[in-house]
């Protein structure tokens, strides 16, 4: 028989088909539109070093791709409900986190194919790219200047805290083979991980050669912020999971990694687009015979 807890997961579990294989993917498909109706390759040519079909294609296969992700949640939800005993997958006998853990990753997977896809349009425009007078600015870019001091603290404080959270929760137990150096090694190699992607956006090269300076300035403040909230957010879902050692937790365990999904999600990909509205961006660099400052 089912109780609140199994409601309540398929109610979270819809969410995250919805947020992640329809919200998201429709915003990041306007946008796609847009761009291609409004700056067509006659006028920015810059913006274009494929053919335009190539492009047209691409947000094909990403339309599609996810569409056929949020028919699989359908299936995946289906099963849970009706095809699937929860002690299958779960010890406890409530509903595994295998599930939406399962298909938050393949969710996922078609926005990182869509990021390293920019990362091959910004080589193929500086490939392309035939200026030969460039200009950048000798002010060192520092942290500070893109996100708040207080953020960065309240980042790192939390990573502290969910540390001693779990030592305390623990008796301070940290040896090979325990969940506390587990739990640690993970969000630790993480944080390194963002870290260095962080870094490399504050002081790493410009991959896009013709982006202007308040635009490169606008993209790594968001990158930078995305990156703390998610950081943030990982901390407090880690706690979760240390209290769960301690306070019977289990009927949960499903619904707040589906809940954690939608969180990254909006914490991330939702930062950089409420960041990086198309109607404040110069697309004016694109045009022949412009170069960027």
């Amino acid at each position: 028989m089912l109780d609140w807890t199994d409601y309540l997961f398929y109610l979270v579990f819809l969410s995250q088909v919805f947020v992640l294989s329809y919200y998201f993917p429709n915003k990041l498909l306007d946008r796609m539109r847009y761009v291609l109706e409004t700056y067509p390759p006659s006028m920015y040519p810059k913006l274009y070093p494929k053919p335009l079909e190539y492009y047209k294609m691409g947000q094909w296969g990403f339309k599609w791709v996810t569409r056929c992700i949020l028919v699989l949640g359908f299936v995946i939800l289906y099963a849970v409900i009706f095809l699937v005993d929860h002690a299958t997958f779960a010890d406890d006998g409530y509903i595994s986190e295998f599930w939406p853990a399962l298909y938050g990753v393949i969710q996922f997977a078609p926005l990182m194919v869509l990021e390293f896809s920019e990362f091959s349009q910004f080589k193929l425009m500086r490939k392309a790219n035939t200026a030969t007078t460039r200009t950048a600015p000798l002010r060192r870019r520092r942290l500070s200047d893109f996100v708040s001091p207080m953020l960065v603290a309240i980042a790192v404080l939390l990573y502290i805290m969910f540390i001693l959270f779990d030592l305390y929760v623990h008796d301070f137990v940290f040896d090979w083979g325990h969940d506390t150096l587990q739990r640690v090694a993970v969000i630790t190699v993480t944080n390194l991980l963002v870290g260095g992607v962080g870094a490399w956006q504050l002081y790493g090269r410009k991959q896009n050669p013709h982006q202007g300076l308040d635009d490169r300035n606008k993209q790594i403040a968001a990158a930078l912020t995305s990156i703390l909230y998610v950081s943030m957010a990982m901390s407090i879902f880690f706690m979760t999971q240390v209290a769960d050692d301690v306070i019977d937790m289990n009927f949960l365990d499903a619904t707040l990694i589906s809940l954690y999904f939608q969180v990254v999600a909006f914490l991330s990909l939702g930062t950089n687009l409420r960041s990086l509205k198309l109607e404040n961006i110069d697309f004016d660099v694109y045009k022949n015979g412009t170069a960027a400052t």
